[in-house]
């Protein structure tokens, strides 16, 4: 799948290390980094 610089990311509800889930939609208006990777194996 090619880079997807500049365009709006999929909303989404993950949860951090602690549990507490998150949504996109917290961040509007800041910047965050987003890193994915692929787990192998």
């Amino acid at each position: 799948m090619p880079a997807r610089s500049g365009l709006p990311a999929a909303p989404f509800r993950l949860p951090d290390a602690t549990g507490t889930v998150h949504t996109l939609e917290e961040f509007r208006g800041h910047w965050l980094l987003m890193v994915f990777h692929r787990h192998l194996g």
